[in-house]
């Protein structure tokens, strides 16, 4: 977006004096006036028949907030922060994303193991801690989804399946054809045919194989 719009990308604010130091310079000068001024008694005239302040003290609080070391430090580290990501370049991030997906691989090749033993609920925490690195891998969303239809979980599978054609791959043949057995576990049979037909549309040269799956999911699936 246009930094025209938004003024505060602007960086010529480096180049001009700092308010900041300006504003506590006002404050010490004031803080040190009060310390200055003599003190006043306020509780003379008062006696146990009278009690009533009729002078009012002047008292110049210093406020915490204020200080330079909680104003400056914070902010420093965060400008830090900034300054790193900024600098960060296209390679590195690449190869960063690089080793998150090696990650991601690997929690999926545990989950795999797991889930060919049957243990679902295992394959389900790799498949979880797989998308902790990789947050848009089709194949962790619908090996998790499979172990959830596993487990007669047919809602939280169709959280994952719904969640892949929706934001990450519409075409994604393996997801339309979970959804599919799902919903026909779940005698939603327009749900199923629907998803059926868009197996088909979206993965024609795949037809054989969308086939065979079908018979081998209405005795297995």
């Amino acid at each position: 977006m246009s930094s025209y719009i938004h003024s505060e990308l602007h960086e010529d604010f480096l180049l001009r004096p700092s308010k900041v130091d300006d504003v506590l310079k006002l404050l010490h000068e004031i803080a040190k006036t009060g310390k200055d001024k003599a003190e006043v008694d306020i509780s003379e005239g008062v006696t146990d028949t009278s009690f009533v302040v009729m002078q009012r003290q002047n008292v110049v609080k210093k406020s915490r907030s204020l200080s330079k070391r909680n104003i400056f430090s914070k902010p420093n580290m965060n400008q830090m922060t900034f300054m790193r990501q900024i600098d960060v370049s296209e390679e590195e991030r690449k190869k960063a994303r690089a080793e998150r997906v090696s990650v991601a691989n690997n929690f999926r090749r545990l989950g795999n193991a797991e889930y060919r033993k049957s243990n679902f609920d295992k394959a389900i925490d790799y498949y979880t801690k797989g998308l902790n690195y990789i947050n848009d891998s089709p194949v962790l969303f619908v090996n998790r989804s499979l172990c959830n239809i596993k487990k007669h979980e047919y809602k939280r599978a169709l959280l994952d399946l719904d969640h892949v054609l929706n934001h990450l791959d519409g075409c994604c043949l393996q997801a339309w054809l979970y959804k599919a057995g799902t919903l026909k576990r779940m005698n939603n049979e327009a749900g199923y045919e629907e998803c059926v037909d868009n197996a088909r549309r979206f993965n024609s040269p795949s037809l054989k194989y969308i086939e065979n799956f079908l018979n081998k999911m209405r005795s297995e699936f």
